[in-house]
């Protein structure tokens, strides 16, 4: 009878840890430009697509700018490949941290936000 409550509790810490590990990108904290280049954290940042710079490629990886309702402009590299809707995309959410180094924000993980197809036209 022991044994069972100890398997079952190494089992309820088990998964328990799964469910946490795989709910930590919703506790990454959204912050400004401006916190993410102090902060030194691993963090989420948000904002439009400056279309008015071309994407870059590079071996392995892209960059991109973008810019927050400030008008505040960041660049960020992202090492893997490119969303197929990126370019269409009218917000970024960026996760990662920043490298005061090369003064860019090195993401690990983007999402994007495109104009939804199921919106009613104007005619």
């Amino acid at each position: 009878m022991k044994a069972k409550h100890i398997l079952l509790t190494v089992l309820i810490l088990f998964f328990g840890g799964i469910a946490f590990y795989s709910m930590s990108d919703m506790m990454t904290p959204y912050v400004s430009f401006d916190q993410a280049r102090n902060s030194g954290q691993y963090v989420q940042v948000i904002g439009k697509l400056v279309k008015s710079k071309p994407v870059q490629h590079d071996e392995g990886s892209f960059s991109f700018f973008m810019e927050d309702e400030q008008g505040s402009r960041l660049k960020v590299v992202h090492t893997g490949t490119k969303p197929l809707n990126f370019d269409h995309a009218t917000q970024v959410v960026a996760l990662g941290n920043y490298n005061s180094g090369t003064r860019t924000f090195d993401a690990d993980r983007l999402l994007v936000k495109c104009p939804s197809k199921y919106t009613k036209e104007n005619k």
